[in-house]
């Protein structure tokens, strides 16, 4: 491949992070005729079973899979979810809340494999694993050099950050970076993992667990993983005030910027690794907790085994844009960010992966909306350009209710 991107008559798009957002951009870049690189930090996907948190994709979520030809994979692999399920922490008593419009219970590993089987049958996808991108800097117009990890370099006409709330991308050009600030929320969560559903507890809904003492500042949501091997994705929702009863559930330390990647699996918002154990001490305490403020639940699960696997997490964060006039683009249109590199929020509201991939359609939306303008039937370089200026100075607005709304319902009742 030249290294002079000058050479390039045609786009070649670079899009750091394989994940949702990354490899749904990836498919829908191919179907306008624009060639692009995946770059992914793993070597193998899903390296962890600590990645496997559950997630439900909604209406919007649905949506940008159908644009790509993806919803019927989806859809197969996954389980719907009609219901959601009320589940006394005390009595047992249950009580179903049909949901308007169904949605999709997955494992992140899981929608990303999905979506991984079609993107590698793209004609103008590829795909590089096993170093993630380190930095980019711009040479020229349309030259961009893309250094990863591993020293080597790679050449685009322009870039998408897809890479996460700590992107490198974002924090290679200080006219996007200097936009944001990581806000932390007084919340935090304890994930564990169960080996099996409990007899009682249905696969077609997630389940709310709440304690009936109001002196526990918690609650659990319980989720069925849609895998073969079907078990139990449970989640404490914690709040600083939990602390108050329960301080041995204090969360590490936030994560500074600069930090991350450094520290392999604990830098991850999810469980334990499965060759990983808790703390006895952690593990005794919430055995204790279930059996004192969840008797109903803790009956339920029959398996102490699960708070082996229990990871106190960080308390959450999102990225808050400073400015009203803020852009997810360089000024040049050369870069831009989607996902949680633009607009990552908490998990309150269940939006995250929703609106990354939503934020992919929208970027691609605008390409064509230019290219149409244009009278182009082949994507130009300043089409390119224009487009994703386009969608860098829209998008925001869409993006930050939702994010505050979120990280409102993480602050902690009242």
């Amino acid at each position: 491949m030249a290294t002079d991107q000058k050479q390039h008559q045609h786009p070649l798009v670079l899009i750091a992070g394989g994940g949702p957002a990354g490899f749904l951009l990836s498919i829908l870049l191919d179907k306008i005729g624009v060639a692009s690189v995946v770059i992914e930090r793993a070597a193998e996907p899903d390296e962890w079973s600590s990645k496997s948190y559950t997630l439900v994709l909604g209406e919007n979520g649905k949506s940008s899979l159908a644009e790509a030809g993806c919803l019927e994979a989806a859809v197969e692999a996954g389980i719907e979810r009609r219901f959601i399920y009320f589940f006394d922490g005390s009595s047992g008593d249950v009580k179903a809340m049909p949901k308007q419009v169904p949605g999709i219970g997955l494992t992140r590993p899981l929608l990303v494999q999905v979506l991984e089987q079609v993107a590698v049958e793209c004609p103008r996808v590829t795909l590089k694993r096993g170093a993630g991108v380190s930095n980019v800097t711009k040479k020229d117009k349309f030259c961009l050099e893309v250094t990863l990890e591993d020293g080597s370099v790679v050449p685009a006409s322009h870039v998408i950050g897809a890479d996460g709330k700590w992107s490198n991308v974002r924090e290679s050009f200080p006219e996007l970076n200097s936009q944001f600030t990581m806000e932390t929320c007084p919340s935090f969560g304890v994930h564990m993992n169960l080996s099996n559903v409990p007899a009682s507890f249905k696969s077609d809904g997630t389940y709310v667990i709440k304690p009936s003492s109001p002196d526990c500042k918690f609650y659990v949501i319980a989720s069925p993983r849609p895998e073969i091997d079907q078990g139990l994705s449970i989640s404490l929702v914690c709040y600083d005030q939990t602390l108050e009863k329960y301080p041995w559930l204090a969360p590490p330390a936030d994560m500074k910027i600069g930090d991350y990647g450094k520290g392999g699996w604990e830098d991850e918002y999810s469980a334990l690794p499965g060759s990983v154990k808790a703390e006895d001490r952690l593990t005794d305490k919430l055995r204790k907790l279930f059996q004192d403020a969840l008797p109903a639940f803790y009956s339920a699960i029959k398996d102490d085994e699960i708070f082996q696997t229990a990871r106190i997490n960080r308390r959450v964060t999102w990225l808050k844009m400073n400015s009203e006039e803020g852009s997810y683009s360089t000024q040049d249109g050369m870069v831009a960010l989607i996902g949680d590199a633009a607009h990552a929020m908490t998990p309150a509201m269940g939006e995250g992966c929703n609106t990354a991939m939503g934020s992919a359609v929208n970027l691609v939306d605008n390409i064509k909306a230019v290219m149409e303008k244009e009278g182009e039937g082949e994507c130009s370089l300043n089409a390119l350009s224009d487009a994703f200026i386009q969608y860098g100075r829209s998008r925001p607005a869409e993006m930050k209710p939702v994010q505050e709304a979120s990280a409102a319902r993480n602050m902690g009742p009242k």
